[in-house]
C-alpha cells in the first residue's frame, strides 16, 4: 500500500510540472502578442474584456447575416469606395455639414424684440411650409381643368358625328360650358363633289358682295339657277319651294319665332304655301293636256279654264255617279270649281259657276266674294252661311267635289274628302285653305284649325314614319317647310348624307333672310325647344350645322371652309367672340395651316396677309384669339409663331423663355426639341434685334441670357471646355473667387426662375470642367503649354490650387443661394470637390 501511494505521488508531481512548463510557454506566446501589437503591427490595440468582445463578435456575425440591412449597405460602399481611394466617414462628414439652414430660416438669430423679423421669419416658414401643398393642388386643379377640356371638345366631336334623329330634344334654357389636332397634306384631292363646290362658288361670290358692302342678291334664287341646267328635278322644285316661301316681308326682330308667329307674317307664310301648291299643280295640269294635245280638246282660247276643262276629260272619261247640279262643257261643274281652286285660279272658278245656270245661283255670291278676298277668308258672316249650308245639306251629298268647295270656303275640317285628296299635296292645300289664324283676341272656336295645331300635327302625331319620310325625303322636307317648321326640315333633310349640302345651304338662305330660329346656346342639339317656345316650334343651331357639314372638306379645302364660317360672323360663341373668329381658330388649330390662313412674317419683318384678310381688314383680333387657343391647348410653339404674328413679342419672349429654360442643359441631338426651339429662338433673336420689338426689356434680357446659357452647354457637350468656360465667365453667373460669392447670391434673386432653375446644371457642367482641367493639369508636366497661362510662368502646384479655389467659391455659392436644389446635386458637387483633393 505504502509503494503504491508513492508512485501515486510521484506521477502527480511530474504532472504538475509538465502543466507549470505549458503553463510558462503560454505566459511567454501571449506576452509576445502584447509585444507584437504594441509595436508596428497593422491592427489596433483592442482594449475590451470578454464580454464586450463576445458583443462585438455577436454584431458582426448579425451584420454577415442580414444581406439588405442599412449596416450591410454601408459595409458595401465602405469596401467599394475605399478600394478607390475615398474615404467614406469623412466624405459623410462632409456631406452632413452641409445644411439648407439659410434657406429656411434667418441668416441672423431673431432676437425676442425684433417683432417685425420675428413676423417676416414667420411667414416665410408658414410660406414654405404650404408651397408644396399650393403646388400640389394647382397641379391637380390644371390637370382637372385639361381633362374637362379635351373630353368637351371629344364629346363635340361625337355630338358631330351623330347626325341621327333627337329622340329627346332638350330645353335650351341655359347656356352649358363652353367649347386632338393632326397634319394635312393640302396637296390631297379635294373631299368636296361638283354640286358642294357650285354651293361652295355662289356663296363666296355672296360673301364677297358683303365683304365689300354691296347690296345683298337673292342668294335662293342663285342656288336655284344651278340646278336649272342640272338634270335633277326633286331639287329644283326644292330650291323653288324655299324662294316662294322667303318672299315674304318680315321685320327684323331679335325673337325670330316672335316674329313669324305674328299675324301679319302667318298670312304671309300660308300665302306663299298655298301659292307654290297652287302653281305647282296647275303645271303639273299643264303638263298633262300639252303632253297629249290630240285628246285634250283644249279650244280656241288659253286660259286655266280651257286647260282645267281638258284635264278633266282625260282624267275623268267616264263621270262617276252621284255628281250634283249638272254638267259644264260636259264637265262635272263643282269638280270644274274644285280644280280651277286647286289650281289657284278663283277668276276662273266664278266663271264656270256663272255659266253653270241656276243651279249654283245660290252659291255665286260667296265665290265672288272669295275671289274678290284674293282666296284668303269670307268674311265671317259670309263663312257662317256656308259652314250652316254644310252641316245642314252638303254633308250629305254624295259629290265629293261639292263637299271640297264648301269645306274650302267655309274653313269646314270635319270631312277628309279621301275621294279628292289622294294625294299629300291636296290635302296639305286644303289643310291650309281651312287655317283660321289667331287674332289678337284669340276668340276662336275650339275645333277650328289653326296654324299651330298643323304644324303639331303633321310634326309630331303623324311624324316620319306616317310620310315613309326616309323613302320620300323631298315629300317630307315640302311638309315640314310649306308648314313654316324651317328648323325641323332643315334638320331631317341633313341626316340624309345625299341631300346633307342641300339642307346646308337652305339654312343658310335662311338665316340671311333672318327667318332661322337660332339655338340659344353654340352648345346646343342640332334641333331643339326652349321652355318658352310656343310648341310646336323648334331651333337650329346653325354653328353646329355648319360645323359638321365643313369638317367633311376642311382638311383638303380650308379656303371653302372659311365661306362658311364668315356666315356666323354676327353670331357669339359661349365665350362671348365671335363664331367667325372662333371657327377659324378650330380650323387652324386642326389643319396647322398657319401661313395660308393667317399669313406669315418674312424676313423683314413685313406680314403676308393669309385667307383670313379677305374677311377682315384687321386681323389682329382673330390672330390673337387662335394664339391664345392654341396656347390653351398646350401647342406653345404654334403659339409663338401666331403671336409673332399678331406682333405680340411679349407673350412670343414669354414662352419661348418657358420653352427654353426646360431644353437649355441637354445636349443639342439633330431633330430633337432643342434644337428646333433654339432655331426658332435664333430666328426671332435675331429679327428682333434688327427689326426692334416691343417686348420687356427684363423679359427679353432672360431671352437672350438663355440662348447664352444654351452655348455654354453646346460647347461643354462637344468638350470645348475651354470656350464653355470663357463663356461661363463672361456672363458673370456663378463666383470663381471667395470674395465674390455673396455678390452673386445677392444677384441670384434678380434672375427670373427660367434661369434660376438651370443653376445646379449649370454648377455641376462647371465644377465638371474644372475637373477636367484638374486631371489635365495633373498629368501635365508643365502648365504653360496652355494658351490661356503662354506668357505666365504658373506651377503646377499653383494652377492645381487656383482650381481648387475655384471649386471652393462654386461650393460655397451652391450652398448659400436661396433655392432648393435637386437632391443629389449638393452631393456630386462636393463628391467632385473631393476628387479635386
Amino acid at each position: 500500500m505504502l509503494i503504491k501511494f508513492l508512485l501515486f505521488q510521484r506521477s502527480i508531481k511530474k504532472k504538475m510540472d509538465v502543466d507549470s512548463a505549458g503553463f510558462t510557454d503560454l505566459l511567454q506566446q501571449a506576452e509576445q502578442l502584447t509585444a507584437d501589437i504594441d509595436g508596428e503591427g497593422e491592427l489596433p490595440r483592442v482594449e475590451r474584456n470578454l464580454r464586450q468582445i463576445v458583443d462585438a463578435g455577436q454584431q458582426l456575425w448579425s451584420r454577415t447575416t442580414q444581406a439588405v440591412s442599412k449596416d450591410t449597405c454601408d459595409i458595401k460602399a465602405s469596401i467599394l469606395l475605399g478600394s478607390k481611394g475615398y474615404d467614406l466617414p469623412k466624405i459623410s462628414q462632409k456631406i452632413e455639414s452641409l445644411t439648407t439652414a439659410r434657406t429656411f430660416e434667418p441668416i441672423e438669430p431673431i432676437r425676442e424684440t425684433d417683432i417685425q423679423g420675428f413676423l417676416k421669419n414667420g411667414a416665410l416658414k408658414i410660406h414654405l411650409f404650404l408651397s408644396p401643398r399650393r403646388t400640389f393642388e394647382r397641379s391637380d386643379k390644371v390637370f382637372w381643368e385639361t381633362l374637362e377640356s379635351e373630353w368637351e371638345q371629344e364629346k363635340m366631336k361625337i355630338l358631330n358625328a351623330l347626325v341621327g334623329p333627337s329622340q329627346e330634344l332638350l330645353d335650351v334654357t341655359t347656356d352649358s360650358k363652353s367649347f386632338l389636332s393632326e397634319t394635312i397634306n393640302l396637296k390631297t384631292r379635294s373631299a368636296m363633289d361638283n354640286i358642294e363646290m357650285l354651293y361652295a362658288k355662289e356663296l363666296s361670290s355672296y360673301n364677297e358682295r358683303a365683304v365689300r358692302g354691296g347690296s345683298k342678291c337673292n342668294l335662293a334664287e342663285k342656288f336655284r339657277a344651278i340646278f336649272k341646267d342640272l338634270d335633277d328635278k326633286k331639287v329644283l322644285e326644292l330650291w323653288e319651294m324655299v324662294e316662294t316661301m322667303t318672299d315674304i316681308p318680315l321685320k327684323a326682330d331679335k325673337d325670330i319665332l316672335a316674329a313669324r308667329c305674328s299675324l301679319l307674317t302667318q298670312t304671309s307664310l300660308i300665302k306663299q304655301a298655298r301659292l307654290y301648291l297652287e302653281k305647282k299643280y296647275f303645271e303639273y295640269i299643264q303638263s298633262i293636256v300639252f303632253g297629249n294635245l290630240l285628246h285634250a280638246e283644249l279650244g280656241p282660247r288659253p286660259g286655266a279654264y280651257y286647260a282645267v276643262r281638258s284635264f278633266l276629260k282625260m282624267k275623268m272619261p267616264l263621270q262617276p255617279t252621284g255628281l250634283e247640279d249638272g254638267l259644264i262643257d260636259g264637265n262635272p261643274v263643282w269638280a270644274v270649281i274644285y280644280y280651277c281652286l286647286r289650281c289657284g285660279k278663283t277668276d276662273a272658278a266664278v266663271s264656270a259657276a256663272k255659266n253653270s245656270g241656276d243651279s249654283l245661283k245660290d252659291f255665286l255670291p260667296f265665290l265672288v266674294e272669295y275671289e274678290e278676298n284674293e282666296g284668303s277668308r269670307l268674311k265671317p258672316n259670309s263663312e257662317s252661311q256656308i259652314q250652316l249650308q254644310y252641316r245642314r245639306t252638303v254633308r250629305s251629298s254624295t259629290d265629293p267635289f261639292k263637299r271640297a268647295v264648301y269645306c274650302v270656303l267655309g274653313c269646314v275640317t270635319a270631312d277628309s274628302n279621301p275621294e279628292v285628296m289622294d294625294k299629300t299635296d291636296d290635302y296639305l292645300w286644303m289643310k291650309l285653305c281651312q287655317i283660321r289664324l289667331e287674332e289678337e283676341t284669340g276668340n276662336i272656336p275650339q275645333d277650328s284649325l289653326t296654324f299651330s295645331k298643323l304644324q303639331s300635327q303633321l310634326l309630331e302625331e303623324y311624324g316620319e314614319t306616317h310620310f315613309n319620310a326616309y323613302q320620300q325625303p323631298f315629300l317630307y322636307f315640302q311638309v315640314l317647310f310649306l308648314t313654316a317648321q324651317f328648323e325641323a326640315a332643315v334638320e331631317f333633310l341633313f341626316r340624309i348624307e345625299s341631300l346633307r349640302c342641300h339642307a346646308v345651304h337652305v339654312a343658310v338662305v335662311l338665316y340671311e333672310l333672318n327667318l332661322l330660329a337660332l339655338s340659344t346656346s353654340c352648345n346646343a342639339p342640332l334641333l331643339s325647344k326652349a321652355s318658352a317656345d310656343k310648341p310646336p316650334m323648334r331651333r337650329l343651331n346653325l354653328s353646329r350645322l355648319l360645323m359638321m357639314y365643313t369638317k367633311k372638306f376642311e382638311a383638303t379645302d380650308p379656303r371653302e371652309a372659311l365661306q362658311y364660317f364668315y356666315v356666323l360672323r354676327d353670331l357669339k360663341s359661349s365665350r362671348g367672340i365671335s363664331l367667325f373668329m372662333a371657327c377659324v381658330s378650330e380650323l387652324v388649330l386642326e389643319t396647322k395651316e398657319y401661313e395660308m390662313l393667317l399669313g406669315k412674317i418674312e424676313p423683314d419683318g413685313c406680314r403676308k396677309p393669309g385667307a383670313v384678310d379677305k374677311f377682315l381688314s384687321d386681323t389682329q383680333a382673330i390672330i390673337e384669339i387662335v394664339a391664345t387657343d392654341s396656347e390653351n391647348k398646350g401647342l406653345y410653339e404654334d403659339a409663338i409663331k401666331l403671336y409673332d404674328l399678331a406682333k405680340k413679342h411679349d407673350k412670343v419672349i414669354e414662352i419661348l423663355n418657358k420653352l427654353l429654360s426646360q431644353v437649355v442643359p441637354q445636349m443639342n441631338v439633330v431633330g430633337s426639341n432643342r434644337q428646333r426651339l433654339e432655331n426658332v429662338a435664333l430666328s426671332i433673336a435675331e429679327r428682333y434685334r434688327m427689326h426692334g420689338h416691343t417686348a420687356n426689356p427684363e423679359t427679353t434680357g432672360t431671352f437672350f441670357l438663355l440662348l447664352d446659357l444654351m452655348a455654354f452647354f453646346n460647347y461643354y457637350h462637344n468638350n470645348q471646355y475651354v470656350d464653355a468656360l470663357d463663356t461661363i465667365k463672361s456672363l458673370k453667373l456663378l463666383p470663381f473667387e471667395n470674395q465674390e460669392v455673396e455678390q452673386k447670391v445677392t444677384a441670384f434673386s434678380s434672375y427670373s426662375e427660367e434661369v434660376r432653375r438651370n443653376f445646379p446644371d449649370i454648377l455641376l457642367a462647371t465644377m465638371n470642367i474644372l475637373y477636367a482641367e484638374y486631371k489635365k493639369t495633373k498629368q501635365t508636366v508643365n502648365i504653360t503649354q496652355d494658351s490661356r497661362y503662354k506668357n505666365e510662368n504658373i506651377s503646377q502646384e499653383k494652377h492645381i490650387s487656383y482650381l481648387r479655389s475655384q471649386a471652393s467659391a462654386l461650393i460655397t455659392f451652391a450652398g448659400m443661394i436661396p433655392y432648393r436644389m435637386p437632391g443629389d446635386t449638393n452631393a456630386r458637387l462636393v463628391q467632385i470637390e473631393v476628387l479635386m483633393i
